[in-house]
């Protein structure tokens, strides 16, 4: 019988949530240990619901884990490596940011790695794994086959990137996941000071296909609207409407400019 690969998560946020919720329900690993700096009521639930201990001390981290993941904010990553520093740990320990680079982890282990999945994570989600892209990086070479080998079990996208190339795709996905999402909040907003909440679906059916349009042909050449037509009279219109906000003025200015600029439109 093959031996398990041991597994210790330490935080309890959305992407911690999803990943034990997978490593719980693959015969090929063992999730012994979740920390979490505080045993909050959601630590003691994520710790229960995939029945392993929770501790909240440093000192009383498993040192025999195979494979230690990271998964806190950005700004608690580098704590948390120094903290690491006097288990002395031999195995491997990663963490899954993708702005943070992998030399942060340089006194935690001497096999240290990231495992950073291109996607967005809510507690309430259902995360599609296998289509999940993942983005790996490791000090060593013994250190990627490991994380290779835990990252196939995942997903059927694992990547190879550097540092500095997965800073760049993380701002590319913020740019189209987290700015976006603002927007649409916005459109959400002005579409209930226009009709109603309890309506939205009837701005459904436009997001979708235009989602779907940027999916099939790509983003520039699916781009309509007034700024594409240059059409001033309705861009004024739209302005008026706005004039009470300066904010959104701005964000409508500067992103009808952008739309210009990218659809080489002659003003």
């Amino acid at each position: 019988m093959l031996k398990k690969t041991n597994i210790v998560i330490l935080g309890t946020g959305n992407l911690a949530t999803h990943l034990a919720d997978f490593i719980s329900r693959q015969p090929e690993l063992n999730l012994i240990q979740i920390f979490n700096h505080r045993k909050t009521k959601e630590a003691l639930s994520l710790a229960k619901k995939n029945n392993c201990p929770l501790v909240s001390n440093y000192n009383n981290i498993l040192t025999n884990a195979d494979i230690y993941f990271i998964c806190v904010k950005d700004d608690s990553i580098k704590d948390v490596s120094e903290k690491l520093k006097k288990l002395h740990l031999q195995n491997l320990v990663v963490h899954t940011s993708g702005s943070i680079e992998l030399k942060v982890l340089n006194k935690a282990s001497k096999q240290i790695g990231v495992f950073y999945p291109l996607q967005t994570f809510s507690k309430s989600d259902l995360i599609d794994w296998e289509t999940t892209p993942l983005l790996l990086e490791a000090n060593t070479p013994n250190a990627f086959k490991k994380l290779q080998a835990f990252s196939k079990l995942c997903s059927a996208q694992v990547k190879k990137v550097d540092s500095k190339t997965r800073l760049a795709i993380h701002l590319a996905a913020v740019f189209g996941c987290n700015f976006t999402n603002a927007l649409f909040a916005v459109s959400y907003q002005l579409f209930e000071k226009a009709l109603s909440i309890k309506e939205i679906k009837l701005l459904h059916p436009v997001l979708q296909q235009s989602f779907q349009k940027m999916l099939t042909f790509g983003p520039l050449n699916s781009q309509t609207g007034p700024a594409k037509r240059n059409d001033q009279v309705t861009m004024q219109k739209h302005l008026a409407l706005l004039k009470s906000d300066k904010r959104l003025t701005s964000v409508y200015k500067v992103a009808s400019e952008l739309i210009q600029t990218q659809q080489h439109v002659k003003l």
